[in-house]
Formats: structure tokens, C-alpha cells, sequence
């Protein structure tokens, strides 16, 4: 099977290493795969060295809030659209895709080609769109009608859609990680995350994810952070990841925020880390404090697999993912007291907190691996070559 994929942005956040490691078992498993970025990065390297083809299309056409903000950014995303539209028409014709797969709801082009030369389309949801329902109440008919399957990656991402869209247009597969990804990390790569960071607690509380202040919630932590620094003067308070092209600021503005409060001691910002795995591994306790609705964290997942309990929010996916009381705890988003009470309870407690994680890792094993995922997207491909009559069709995996 041929598959083409488009995604962006080429970081290697959430959907990025999801599109990793799909493309990279399609590939391994004898299927022809090719990957269309909208722009260079680290996930073009990752993606190749697993033996994958990868484009670089700098006028793909996304529809982001950059694009729409003002007059200038409308006018060229119709330029971007009009270009993006006759490349991957060639790219079409050069390639000669079974199915195309839109990672992400975004990318304007491939599934309006993919609709004109009869190449079934399947679009991958990973956003919620509670910040602009009006703008969403409308683009949801464009994403419909250029769809040969809707895969959303949660109930919640689901339910934003109408009713009034026909069963079985659109699936919930949750994103699935290898257990082999997540399994044990040496001690060696734990004590060398420990040192180049320079982390001298005895117990370590972590959020990874892109710093944006007011809907990642580093913010909310650091003042949780500022709550439990008397009780527990030996917590250390990392903030993992990077601010998005562009949003320089929220990464300034955490880092002035932390020197205000005094916290320099016991919040660390790590950036972006390459050996993710050791990361999580030399955490006691994950956290997600996100304030707007995430669609399905990743960061749960991973954490899960590597058997940490989490204290996420209550909006969006987390709660398909978290048992509260079980797995880690939910709080109400924004509010640092509650997220404060919450890290209390695992920090005064290392039984409960390695109970809360081994259930965890339990979740894990039994609703988010990565052979079921895989296995569902399989099926998903041929189900698309069916109903466009493909001609023959090889069997189908066993779900």
C-alpha cells in the first residue's frame, strides 16, 4: 500500500511522534509511506532515519491563527492554497497514493486533491476548537466533505462535530505508544538527565510540553510550586519543553516570574529534551495543568506507560484518560490551590504514589498501547479502499 501523509509543525511534540511512529511501523511493515511537512525541522530527521521519504512544502496551506489574524495573512493563505493545491497534484500524480492521511485538521489541500482524482482521504482531528466555535461551526462541512474517514483521537474531539453528520463518518482511535518505547530506562541515562540539569531534590514534579503561559499552565504550576516550596524544600519543579516559534515571550515572562517569586531553586526550565524517556523516568509525578481543553494529552499517555501518576485538568480528553483517585487525580483548570492540594497528597505519600502510577502503567497497557492503534488504522485504510472500490484489496488485519 502506498500511503501519503501531510503534517505540521515538524517539531517532535504530540502529533508529530504519533506520526513517527506510525509512519516508521507502516514502513517497516513494506508499506511505501511518503511525508509532506510545511517546514524543516527535527522531525524530517527523525522520520528519514526510520527510512521514510519526507518533502518540505513551504506553502502548505494552513489554516492557523497566523494566517487569519489580519488582511495580509488571509491574502496569503489563498495564495498558499492555490499553490499547496497544484503541488500536491503533482505530487499525486508522481506518487500515485492508495490513501492519503491529513494528520492534522489544519492542512486545507490534500483532501480537497484527493477528492478530485478519487484517492480515499483519511483525516486525522487531533484539536479542539472551543476558542473559536463560530469559526468551527462552519469549517467542520469542509473537513466533512473532503473526508474519506474522520479518525478523531478522543471522545471530546469527537463530540465537537454535528449531529447531523452521518454514522460512521467519523471513528475515536486513541493514539497508541509501543510498551517497548516506554519500558525501562537504564539508571545510567537517569543519573545523566539528572546531572546535565543539575537536579539535587529527592522528589521531582514535571510538566513537558510547549511553554504557553495562560493555556499550558506552567504558570499555574509555578505558583502551586510556590505553595508547596516550604513543606517540601526538596521538590524540584521542571518545566520541560519549548515556546513555539514565535512565542519567545511566554518563556521570558515564566522565566522573570520564577526569579520574582524566588523559586530559581526549585524550578527549573529544561527546554527542549532529547532523551524524553529518562525525563519522565526521573519524575515521581506528572502533571497537566493545561487551561483551555487539550484534545488527548500525550503527556498522560507516556506517563501512564512509564508508571507515573498524573494530576491533570479536568477539561477536555484528560478525563478519558485519568481515573481520578486511580491513576492520578483531576482539577479544576486554573486553579493552582487545587493543583497544589493535589501534588501535596503524592508528595507526603511515596506509596500512594507509586500505587496511583503502577495503575497507571496497568491503563496503559490495557487501553492505549500501540499494536491495537495500529492494528484500527490498518483496518481503517482498507475499509477506504473498499468503499471506493480499489480494486482488490489484501486482507485486513485482525482487529
Amino acid at each position: 500500500m502506498k500511503i501519503l501523509f501531510s503534517h505540521t509543525p515538524p517539531d517532535l511534540y504530540g502529533a508529530s511522534r504519533s506520526l513517527l511512529r506510525l509512519t516508521s511501523r507502516l514502513a517497516k511493515d513494506g508499506h511505501q509511506v511518503r511525508v509532506i511537512l510545511g517546514a524543516d525541522g527535527p522531525l524530517r530527521a527523525k522520520l528519514e532515519a526510520a527510512g521514510i521519504e519526507v518533502k518540505v512544502h513551504p506553502r502548505l496551506a494552513v489554516a492557523d491563527r497566523r494566517t487569519s489574524k489580519d488582511v495580509f495573512g488571509i491574502i496569503g493563505l489563498l495564495v498558499s492554497f492555490c499553490v499547496s493545491t497544484a503541488y500536491f497534484w503533482g505530487v499525486y500524480s508522481r506518487f500515485r497514493p492508495d490513501i492519503v492521511h491529513t494528520n492534522t485538521a489544519l492542512i486545507l489541500t490534500p483532501g480537497l486533491v484527493a477528492k478530485l482524482r478519487g484517492i480515499p482521504h483519511v483525516w486525522h482531528v487531533r484539536e479542539v476548537f472551543s476558542d473559536v466555535p463560530g469559526w468551527w461551526r462552519w469549517y467542520q462541512w469542509y473537513v466533512v466533505f473532503f473526508a474519506t474517514q474522520i479518525v478523531c483521537i478522543s471522545k471530546t474531539v469527537a463530540s465537537q462535530f454535528s449531529s447531523r453528520i452521518g454514522p460512521g463518518k467519523i471513528v475515536v482511535v486513541y493514539n497508541g505508544l509501543p510498551e517497548s518505547e516506554f519500558s525501562s530506562v537504564p539508571p545510567e541515562r537517569i543519573r545523566a538527565f539528572r546531572e546535565l540539569y543539575q537536579l539535587d531534590g529527592k522528589s521531582f514534579v514535571g510538566l513537558v510540553g510547549r511553554i504557553k503561559l495562560g493555556r499550558k499552565g506552567q504558570d499555574i504550576l509555578l505558583h502551586a510550586a510556590n505553595e508547596l516550596a516550604i513543606r517540601f524544600p526538596d521538590a524540584r519543579f521542571l518545566m520541560i519543553g519549548s515556546p513555539f516559534p514565535g512565542n519567545e515571550a511566554h518563556l521570558e515572562r515564566l522565566q522573570a516570574l520564577i526569579r520574582e517569586s524566588g523559586l530559581q531553586k526549585h524550578v527549573i526550565c529544561t527546554g527542549d529534551v532529547e532523551d524524553i524517556q529518562a525525563a519522565y523516568a526521573s519524575l515521581n509525578i506528572s502533571v497537566q495543568a493545561s487551561v483551555l481543553p487539550e484534545a488527548f494529552g500525550g503527556v498522560i499517555v507516556e506517563s501512564m506507560a512509564m508508571g507515573k501518576p498524573t494530576v491533570g485538568t479536568t477539561n477536555g480528553g484528560n478525563r478519558e484518560q485519568i481515573v481520578d483517585g486511580v491513576t492520578g487525580y483531576l482539577v479544576p483548570p486554573g486553579v493552582a490551590s487545587d493543583l497544589a492540594a493535589a501534588l501535596a497528597k503524592l508528595l507526603s505519600d511515596p506509596a500512594l504514589c507509586e500505587r496511583l502510577g503502577q495503575n497507571g502503567r496497568a491503563r496503559f497497557l490495557s487501553e492505549f498501547e500501540f499494536e491495537p492503534f495500529y492494528r484500527r488504522i490498518i483496518a481503517l485504510y482498507f475499509s477506504c479502499l473498499r468503499s471506493a472500490g480499489a480494486g482488490e484489496v489484501e486482507k485486513v488485519p485482525a482487529a
